[in-house]
């Protein structure tokens, strides 16, 4: 039951946005002796959003993240502080490289390209994945002066960017699917400086592109194996939403009931549900895709609510392939390979799931998994599961191959839940936060905002539940 007396927080939306939100801050109250409460409002039937484990036939299924960047240390801090410390997995070492689709056939992806740029001429020069014009332009990196951007340009999208240094071979070898994999989205369009900060600064420096990336990668010992570029979780990224929920008080998480407004008291806010129920607090979090917050808010603050939709959005879906491993008639030593959109296939990339992550697949047996949809497919995310599944095993069949039936298939999909931050990406979510000042308590946090990924996400929820509870009056002892 809820404290009468306690700042009551509510938090619309229970995905990792919304459940770190709610433990930091109640962690932080009861350091400062704060009296707190949260409710979570999540409209689908169960927590975590898009992070999602089954277990299915004794086979270990994540249906969205699979994993988050090793290098940002925010996601394995929450694991750390959650008690999951020792369930921290790497990749397999043996297999911490990936192909690349190249015709009829995978290449592998040379060494050194980082963030989609090549930052070592010898493995290009080898590659079949460039012609000998590309390959001549990357040669001139080092030598031949840059195109700047557009005069009073202050963003620009990341493919014009590669291209003006490399050349748009390098783009659409390289640079095109990486981004395809990690937004959905195009490399023409999404902004440089939101989506790979690191390589707009690496830029900035003047010189070689290709020398900069460089020097900004971790040096190893010869004869190292590569760093596992990736950390997860032995039963699954849904593991940590598990330990989340585990962590706040019953109840806090209420599944099933979705928020359709927001509305000023006083001092206070008001969210009304599908189910017309009016439920009142001190402050509120909406953690949830920026294209619902925005039908949410509209009623509000219409302003808000335009800037909110005006951040683009596309859809994708997974579909998860079971075979015995003498069904596949190649070697799975990678953690998959991804697709050029120059190879004119439907599915963006796919992941060997059981070769990148010890423990997802009894003996003797492999599970693949392929990802479709995107900025100008959508469509495809929502194809019925017989459709999405064979459109999918006919671009395996073709690359790997397969051979007969799937043990089983299994088919997840995320709608409108991939964010698409284009270029002026960083003006768009300023100009929210600026909307934000007519509405003390108001908050909106997730992926649109500061990154993708699971480390970024959780970061920026973190902070948020801080300093709510630092922003609540004390109780004092």
């Amino acid at each position: 039951m809820t404290d009468p007396k306690a700042h009551h927080t509510l938090i619309l939306g229970g995905g990792i946005s919304g459940l770190v939100t709610a433990w930091s801050l109640l962690q932080r109250a009861a350091q400062r002796h704060v009296r707190a409460t949260v409710t979570i409002l999540e409209q689908s039937p169960r927590p975590g959003g898009s992070l999602v484990t089954e277990r299915v036939e004794g086979f270990l299924v994540d249906g969205g993240p699979d994993s988050w960047i090793a290098s940002k240390p925010a996601a394995a801090e929450l694991c750390r502080d959650l008690g999951l410390g020792a369930a921290l997995i790497e990749t397999i070492p043996a297999n911490r490289r990936i192909y690349v689709a190249h015709g009829a056939s995978l290449a592998p992806m040379p060494e050194g390209v980082v963030l989609g740029v090549p930052t070592r001429l010898g493995p290009m020069l080898q590659t079949p994945l460039l012609s000998w014009r590309a390959k001549a332009r990357l040669a001139l990196d080092r030598v031949a002066p840059w195109a700047s951007p557009r005069q009073g340009s202050t963003d620009e999208a990341l493919g014009p960017m590669v291209a003006r240094h490399l050349g748009r071979e390098v783009v659409s070898a390289f640079t095109e699917p990486l981004l395809a994999g990690i937004y959905a989205g195009d490399a023409w369009s999404l902004s440089a400086r939101s989506t790979f900060p690191a390589l707009v600064d690496a830029a900035a420096h003047g010189g070689s592109l290709m020398r900069n990336a460089r020097a900004a990668v971790p040096k190893r010992f010869p004869g190292q194996s590569p760093p596992s570029a990736f950390l997860s979780l032995r039963d699954g990224v849904g593991s940590l939403v598990d330990a989340l929920v585990a962590a706040l008080p019953p109840g806090t998480v209420r599944t099933g009931t979705g928020a359709v407004s927001v509305a000023r008291d006083g001092d206070r806010y008001v969210v009304t549900t599908a189910e017309g129920e009016h439920l009142g607090a001190d402050r509120v979090v909406l953690a949830m895709p920026m294209h619902r917050a925005a039908r949410v808010v509209r009623s509000l603050d219409a302003t808000l609510g335009a800037r909110l939709d005006a951040l683009g959005w596309s859809s994708v879906a997974t579909a998860f392939f079971a075979y015995p491993r003498e069904a596949v008639g190649r070697a799975l030593d990678a953690t998959g390979f991804v697709v050029p959109k120059r190879e004119g296939r439907r599915v963006l990339a796919s992941t060997w799931v059981s070769s990148k992550w010890p423990g997802r697949a009894p003996e003797g047996t492999v599970l693949l998994r392929a990802f479709v949809g995107g900025l100008g497919h959508e469509d495809r995310a929502s194809l019925p599961d017989a459709e999405l599944v064979a459109l999918c095993r006919d671009d395996l069949s073709a690359l790997l191959p397969l051979h007969g039936d799937p043990l089983f298939t299994r088919v997840y999909r995320f709608l409108g839940s991939s964010p698409q931050p284009t270029v002026g990406h960083a003006s768009r979510v300023a100009a929210i936060r600026e909307a934000l000042k007519n509405h003390p308590r108001l908050v909106t946090i997730g992926a649109a905002y500061e990154g993708v990924g699971i480390p970024d996400v959780v970061a920026l929820a973190r902070r948020t539940g801080e300093r709510i509870a630092d922003e609540a009056p004390s109780t004092g002892l």
